[in-house]
């Protein structure tokens, strides 16, 4: 693949994609959402509550139903990733003959074959990062499972060794719920990099839609309203 098979447009809408994907990993993280309050804190905070209620209960089955529910919900996201994967891998195989079908759409810009495997490479890369969000996820809530099965009887330990380890499992608890939100968020700009096949500005404009979508619902939704006790 030579240089001149990507246009200028392509490059720009790559760029935006990448502005637009690690810049709000970047601003949650270090820029300047990293103290606003948005859901992810909000949550947090209520996973710390469930810690110290499950600590006091002598029968945790509804914690480990809980648990159990956070894991299927990773093992199914993983699975699918794998068939999307396989899905891509057979496109790949047969660029030519979606591109040829695809072009025959009136707002579809013509690109060379290679230019579209590069594009199907690009979302098998998002899908590949997802994957590997979510079975880390996976894993995690096992690990979770070990310390609330781990975590003391309140009849049987000290208040500062009980609240010690309260704050680890809830810590264990937002990592985990961490990357599966960035799994899914790379879900969400992988389904945006359709329109990159479509035509680079489609896949711009999708790509400023999904962050709208993930800023709105992180910081501006109803949602973190009520987990927040705060007025819609």
């Amino acid at each position: 693949m030579s240089l001149s098979d990507i246009t200028l447009l392509d490059y720009v809408a790559f760029c935006w994609f990448a502005l637009c994907y690690f810049g709000y990993g970047w601003a949650v993280r270090h820029g300047p959402l990293k103290n606003r309050a948005g859901l992810v804190a909000a949550v947090e905070a209520r996973r710390l509550e469930w810690m110290r209620n499950a600590w006091r209960r002598d029968v945790r089955i509804m914690d480990t139903q809980l648990l159990t529910t956070l894991s299927s919900g990773n093992a199914f996201f993983g699975s699918t990733t794998v068939i999307v994967l396989g899905g891509l891998a057979a496109m790949l195989g047969a660029a030519d003959n979606v591109k040829i079908r695809l072009e025959q759409l009136p707002f579809v810009a013509e690109s060379a074959v290679v230019m579209w495997e590069m594009k199907i490479i690009f979302m098998m890369a998002l899908v590949i990062r997802a994957f590997f969000k979510f079975a880390w996820a996976f894993r995690l809530t096992h690990y979770l499972g070990i310390m609330l099965g781990a975590m003391p009887l309140w009849s049987e330990t000290e208040t500062a060794a009980g609240e010690r380890h309260i704050v680890k499992t809830a810590r264990l608890a937002t990592v985990a719920a961490t990357h599966t939100n960035d799994g899914l968020r790379t879900i969400y700009f992988a389904i945006a990099g359709l329109g990159w096949f479509l035509h680079p500005l489609i896949f711009m404009a999708a790509c400023t839609w999904v962050l709208w979508v993930v800023y709105r619902r992180e910081y501006r939704s109803k949602a973190l309203a009520a987990i927040a006790d705060e007025d819609a």
